[in-house]
């Protein structure tokens, strides 16, 4: 009916309207091109074309590759006074990132099915008879505060993990079943 009819002239509309500015575009760029200002400049040759169509492409490409490799090596960034550097980054920074190496080298076990009610005291009390505790993290709601889920617990020894392993996987705590497993590295 009438919806149809009226989608249909905007339609044709719109196609008429791209089909004009497309035209007008293509004007301005060939004029540029025929005043001979160098609006396209080969990156590699300095020819006045495309770098994409360049015939030395394969001879000089090869070149340019190494040696914007050797200018981006040798240049540190510039950065205005008073911007934030990274510490990885900045100058005479010689700290290794030991902490978070250290955390992923110590025995981390995950820890899930976990009612909504359990707090961080409530992870010491349960995992703490198996051996010293690093860390307890329990992952909580950020606006509720209400428990995930799941933890993860870091003990000092490996050995000490194990034994809270083999000993709380599958254990009834609450009304739920734990399951404990070995929590796999933070960069999979």
């Amino acid at each position: 009916g009438i919806n149809a009819e009226y989608g249909k002239q905007w339609y044709q509309r719109r196609v008429r309207e791209a089909v004009v500015s497309t035209q007008s575009t293509g004007d301005k760029v060939s004029k540029i091109k025929a005043s001979g200002q160098g609006m396209v400049v080969c990156r590699i040759c300095k020819g006045a074309h495309w770098t994409k169509q360049c015939p030395y492409k394969d001879t000089l490409g090869a070149a340019l590759d190494v040696r914007e490799e050797e200018a981006n090596a040798t240049k540190m960034p510039t950065r205005a006074p008073g911007t934030y550097v990274p510490p990885a980054i900045r100058k005479g920074d010689s700290r290794d990132d030991t902490q978070s190496r250290q955390r992923d080298e110590n025995p981390t076990i995950r820890v899930s099915n976990l009612a909504e009610e359990t707090s961080d005291k409530d992870l010491q009390d349960l995992f703490k008879p198996f051996g010293a505790l690093s860390r307890i993290y329990l992952a909580k709601d950020k606006n509720t505060g209400i428990s995930k889920g799941f933890a993860y617990i870091t003990y000092n020894r490996r050995e000490s993990a194990e034994k809270a392993l083999k000993q709380l996987h599958r254990y009834r705590y609450g009304h739920l079943i734990l399951q404990v497993e070995w929590a796999k590295p933070s960069g999979s």
